[in-house]
């Protein structure tokens, strides 16, 4: 079975390009370019290559090349630099995205599109679906326009059909491959990768209209044909597919190991035991057949190349793997091989893997050391050392479970990587002969603790009759539960209470606030920036921020793995940014000046929220940092806000704020009930927010106490980009969490412990003690941000 992967993939496309180019002189394919403009192409080294691709492409010199190029770019500007509204083009044609959008708006029932002609002359053919000419000159007589009359649909039309389709054909759940439109020819493909039979039964219901200017492909037919069964045939009691053809999607993600694997005929099914992983269902996709020909063996072919593999064999997974738990809701075949599934995307026979894997190695032996010979003699020499590897990583694993989570052997370079606590180090895990062939790095726990949380939670789950996915995650020391259905298990664990591990953390398909896209400023992405720049302190903010110096990252130097960072300046685009986030948080330039006289700086505490948080960083971009007890909460409480749902807390304690002990908050949450496409109301989890569902490990429980990095000015700032005006509620004070730190549940031991993974677990003592400076610095100013 061919597999490109993507680095071979680039290369294949660039060996293309190059190939297209050297196929034959330039003197021969651009017969009209004089001896100077093609040794001037062939030559060329200017700063942008496109330059030069264009120009051999259409048989212009650099000149020409670069007026053309000026042209499509005539008017582009780059980032905003000041506050307030790009200023307007001069002329309805002073580029050519702005002359589309004028007559798009002025001309909606004739205009029908533009586009860039490269041959055989150049210039931007501008249609009309009648009036061509006349409609045009009204607004250019710019000679790079030229008008074109065509039949069909107008450039409107043509886009909310093209919409329209794609929405509809997302609600039947068989995946389509594109849905584009084609302003020259006036007509909307659709790619399809199933039979175009449910569209247009759906068509002849009248649940979706087809113009006829619309062109619907069906997949080509495979190569080969599916093997014909045997009548009477039982050895296969079923064999799930997916409803739609997946051959065009990608197949390959770089740096994605292959997984090895059993695929096993059982009880009529075939299933697959991916190494480290569970049993599961194979999901063919459709180029896959079953092949019952052979009364021996059953076999899966493939059907572009008539490759096969066997069950009860020896095989690896590769493509989108490992983890892969996303199946469509439409399954074929399945009969009585119900999941749960693994997908399968590529799958190989284990003994060709292994072939291509030895050939691979020792071809990257051959460049480093320059022989076949030695290349092979080393490859050898690593694979000598692999069984000792394995025989230490079993016996370490069995005898050192309490400190080690993980042992990985790397077969190709006959080296292993061991993933311990900081109980342990890793010279006194590995005798001296393997030491200078196994790397370490320290993980939270060890693999007894994980894999006693995980057996617990799956035996509860099984009792409880609930489907869950429950995996170990050694790196961050968590046991992962992603059960089928959110709302089933919360029932099921409150019928048949589960006594939940500290490491389990429950997975959901989460959602974010929802944005409304019918607001007029979607027309002007800006737009959401103008209310925060009308703000009093704005410009003495951002004086401050100009002459701030932010840590960057800068490139890594020849020879260097990482590169530094540095202290910069920003650029006047990038001041003008980071003053926005400084007031959209609700800072005024008073409690910016008491921080700082204080030794805090609010404004690069925001900018180190990417990579360079610290406790201290973390609480000054919230407004009010609060112990407080969940006292209601309305999950259907949805609002044009763009969330769904509200919390009700008292203050128990308050870190930083002017919040004061019994005091009651309310904060909006992406969690609750909400409609999908298709209308259905069902309850979805935001991102990390607490469970509105009773029963799971981070849900919401009278009595139970919470350390909340709260911020009001953020929350009416993401109302109105939501919602527009007047979407924040207004009757007193509504928050949001601050996106990088999530309500955290203090414990019996005083720990407070966050809803994910990050940021790290803290004890309220410690907490206590680093606020406290904060507050004091703030004084008054803390009762001014906000408001």
């Amino acid at each position: 079975m061919i597999r490109m992967t993507g680095a071979s993939a680039l290369a294949f496309f660039f060996t293309s390009i190059a190939q297209a180019q050297d196929a034959a002189p330039l003197r021969e394919t651009c017969p009209d370019l004089s001896a100077e403009e093609i040794a001037e192409i062939e030559d060329f080294d200017g700063p942008y290559g496109e330059t030069a691709i264009y120009a051999r492409t259409y048989c212009v010199s650099i000149t020409e090349a670069e007026r053309r190029i000026e042209t499509q770019l005539r008017g582009a500007i780059g980032p905003r630099t000041e506050p307030g509204p790009r200023p307007l083009p001069e002329a309805p044609d002073a580029d050519i995205g702005t002359l589309q959008v004028t007559l798009r708006e002025k001309e909606p029932e004739t205009f029908a599109g533009l586009w860039i002609q490269h041959e055989p002359t150049y210039g931007v053919a501008v249609a009309f679906t009648r009036d061509a000419a006349e409609t045009l000159a009204k607004y250019t007589d710019d000679p790079l326009y030229f008008a074109v009359e065509r039949a069909g649909p107008t450039l409107i039309e043509l886009r909310d059909t093209q919409r329209r389709i794609a929405k509809f054909l997302q609600t039947l759940d068989l995946g389509f491959w594109s849905a584009s439109g084609d302003e020259s020819e006036g007509i909307v493909n659709i790619e399809l990768g199933f039979s175009a039979d449910p569209l247009r039964d759906a068509a002849a219901r009248g649940e979706i209209e087809l113009p006829d200017y619309v062109v619907i492909k069906e997949p080509d037919p495979f190569p080969l044909p599916a093997p014909p069964n045997p009548a009477g045939e039982s050895r296969v009691s079923g064999f799930p597919q997916f409803g739609y053809r997946t051959d065009r999607a990608i197949r390959t993600l770089v740096g994605v190991p292959d997984v090895p694997a059993r695929l096993a005929l059982e009880d009529g099914c075939l299933v697959v035991y991916p190494e480290g992983e569970e049993r599961r269902v194979a999901l063919w996709e459709q180029h896959m057949a079953l092949d019952l020909s052979d009364p021996e063996r059953v076999a899966i072919m493939e059907r572009f190349q008539g490759s096969r593999i066997y069950a009860d064999s020896d095989v690896v997974l590769m493509g989108l793997q490992p983890g892969e738990d996303t199946f469509p809701r439409v399954i074929l075949g399945a009969g009585e091989c119900a999941g749960p599934y693994r997908v399968i995307r590529e799958i190989v026979p284990r003994e060709l893997w292994d072939r291509e894997q030895r050939e691979a190695a020792i071809a990257r032996r051959v460049f480093e050391l320059g022989s076949r010979a030695e290349a092979e003699a080393d490859y050898a020499a690593d694979r000598a050392r692999i069984p000792a590897l394995k025989a230490w990583r079993d016996a370490t694993m069995a005898a050192q479970g309490d400190v080690v989570a993980q042992i990985w052997v790397d077969e190709d370079n006959g080296t292993a990587h061991v993933f311990h606590t900081a109980a342990a180090e890793r010279e006194s895990l590995v005798s001296a002969a393997l030491r200078p062939f196994v790397t370490g790095q320290d993980v939270p726990r060890g693999a007894d603790e994980l894999e006693a949380a995980r057996s617990a939670t799956a035996e509860q789950l099984e009792v409880a009759g609930v489907e869950a996915k429950v995996e170990v995650d050694f790196f961050e020391g968590r046991v992962k539960v992603r059960p089928q259905d959110l709302v089933a298990l919360a029932r099921a664990a409150t019928e048949t209470p589960i006594a939940w591990p500290k490491l389990a953390r429950i997975e959901a398909d989460y959602v974010g606030p929802l944005f409304d896209p019918a607001l007029p400023m979607r027309a002007d992405p800006e737009a959401i920036t103008y209310p925060l720049e009308a703000h009093p302190d704005f410009a003495a903010i951002r004086a401050l921020v100009a002459e701030t110096s932010f840590m960057m990252p800068e490139p890594p130097q020849p020879g260097q793995s990482e590169g530094e960072w540095i202290a910069r300046l920003p650029s006047a685009a990038g001041s003008l940014q980071q003053t926005h986030t400084v007031v959209a948080y609700g800072y005024t330039l008073e409690s910016i000046i008491a921080l700082r006289r204080a030794g805090y700086d609010p404004i690069t505490a925001l900018h180190d929220m990417n990579g360079r948080q610290t406790v201290t960083k973390r609480a000054l971009t919230a407004s009010d940092v609060v112990i407080a007890e969940p006292i209601g909460f309305d999950v259907t409480d949805a609002g044009p806000d763009g969330y769904f749902s509200t919390v009700t807390w008292r203050v128990v304690e308050t870190l930083l704020g002017q919040a004061a002990p019994g005091d009651v908050l309310r904060q909006r949450l992406a969690s609750g009930e909400r409609a999908d496409e298709a209308g259905a109301i069902a309850y979805r989890q935001g991102m990390e927010e607490p469970f509105l569902l009773p029963g799971l490990p981070t849900s919401l429980e009278t009595g139970t106490r919470w350390v909340l990095h709260l911020n009001d000015a953020l929350y009416r700032h993401s109302a109105y980009v939501q919602g527009g005006e007047g979407a924040a509620r207004e009757d007193g004070r509504w928050f949001v969490s601050v996106p990088w730190v999530p309500p955290a549940r203090i414990d019996a031991d005083g720990i407070a412990r966050p809803v994910s993974n990050h940021p790290e677990p803290i004890a309220l003592d410690e907490l206590r003690a680093r606020l406290q400076p904060i507050q004091r610095a703030l004084g008054h100013a803390s009762t001014e941000r906000g408001k």
